[in-house]
């Protein structure tokens, strides 16, 4: 079975994945549509950060500013990983339907059917819940809209846009720009979550072939009337198996050495991204749309961190429990060699495979646990901050 087909569908729906079978002017029309995909989210975070500065002295809009700049930058690099790294993940893609990966029996189909329903659960779930929180703080920006003087984002532009002959372009142009980033957050998070829960079901299958292993080599046993070579046939099973969990195991750093550096900027970006919109949470009028649609903008982005931590913690669970997993065979009814091969065979699994980010940050739900933890720290900090901006601009 194909894997990571739905996600892969999602990447086309954003811009960042042009199916291989599109040829002549589709194969144009798309390569322009990454083209305005690209050029919109760069020339935006552009003028965002040109934008900025300290001539504003409310300490509300300086936050506001710096969480979507920071949710800029990270679709920037999210587009760069995927456009440049778009064959590795496809050889990620294609590894899975050759040996030693592919389903060999039906109970191992199983698996990864099991896995790929609960990844689809998961995409459906977590784009939902993205795109509501995204679409209402959209709706709050274009509900404070004030034609042809306030737009609905703050940034520079070389021209003058208050006029009805700009503003409405460039309008457009801003909200596409963060509908489409959104997208792009949505689609490549999806994907990075599923691969990590297909390689949990990698982690499901290793010990499964363990087990029918175990089985084959007494069934050996019982009936090898010398003939046999048993310690030949014991070393190439064991051989092969000790090799597929290598095979898993580079499949891990692959992963990693892949989405470390964009899921770096991912959580350090989404963390202030939460701890700076709580900040701007706290001085907004509550019965107002634009509160709802700032709380709502939270909770996806604290969805969008829950997501990668628990899935990366999933699989550091899965090949912790290997251990536990193959001691529960009956492998102390095999013969001497093979025992004394799962002394090395169970002290591999001791040493935990962490999922990391940046070589920073471990991807876990302790991780996850510190965000709330950094959020109180800069909303005492925000505190601070507004009353000494406030001395500094009245004198007392």
């Amino acid at each position: 079975m194909a894997i990571l087909e739905r996600n892969i569908f999602f990447l086309t729906l954003v811009g960042l994945w042009k199916p291989e079978h599109w040829k002549g002017f589709k194969a144009a029309l798309y390569y322009f549509y990454i083209c305005l995909l690209t050029i919109v989210n760069h020339s935006f975070l552009l003028s965002g950060v040109l934008d900025f500065g300290l001539r504003n002295i409310d300490v509300v809009v300086i936050f506001d500013n710096l969480s979507l700049l920071s949710c800029l930058i990270t679709v920037r690099y999210k587009i760069i990983t995927v456009l440049y790294y778009r064959k590795s993940i496809e050889e990620f893609v294609n590894r899975f339907e050759r040996d030693p990966f592919r389903a060999k029996d039906d109970e191992e189909e199983k698996i990864y059917i099991k896995f790929d329903n609960f990844t689809k659960t998961v995409s459906i779930l977590y784009t939902g819940l993205c795109t509501v929180g995204a679409s209402w703080y959209s709706l709050g920006r274009i509900l404070r809209m004030s034609p042809p003087n306030v737009m609905p984002y703050q940034g520079w532009f070389p021209y003058d846009y208050t006029t009805y002959k700009y503003y409405w372009p460039t309008a457009i142009y801003q909200l596409y720009a963060v509908c489409s980033a959104a997208c792009v957050n949505f689609a490549y998070d999806s994907m990075f979550c599923s691969i990590l829960y297909y390689l949990c079901a990698q982690t499901h299958i290793l010990k499964h072939r363990f087990s029918v292993l175990v089985k084959n080599l007494q069934k050996i046993n019982e009936g090898n009337d010398g003939s046999v070579n048993i310690r030949e046939i014991e070393r190439k099973m064991i051989g092969d198996w000790v090799d597929y969990h290598n095979n898993i195991l580079s499949l891990v750093e692959f992963v990693k050495s892949l989405f470390s550096t964009a899921i770096f900027v991912q959580y350090a970006s989404s963390s202030l991204l939460i701890c700076s919109i709580t900040y701007t949470l706290s001085h907004i009028e509550t019965r107002s749309i634009n509160f709802v649609g700032t709380l709502l903008y939270v909770i996806a982005m604290t969805i969008q961190i829950f997501f990668q931590c628990i899935a990366a913690n999933q699989v550091t669970v899965e090949f912790a429990d290997i251990t536990n997993a193959l001691y529960n065979t009956n492998w102390y009814n095999l013969s001497n060699n093979v025992r004394k091969a799962m002394t090395i065979i169970l002290a591999e699994p001791l040493k935990p495979t962490l999922i990391s980010s940046g070589y920073f940050v471990i991807l876990s739900l302790e991780s996850f646990t510190k965000v709330s933890y950094y959020k109180n720290n800069l909303l005492s900090f925000g505190d601070a901050f507004h009353c000494l901006i406030s001395f500094l601009s009245t004198g007392y």
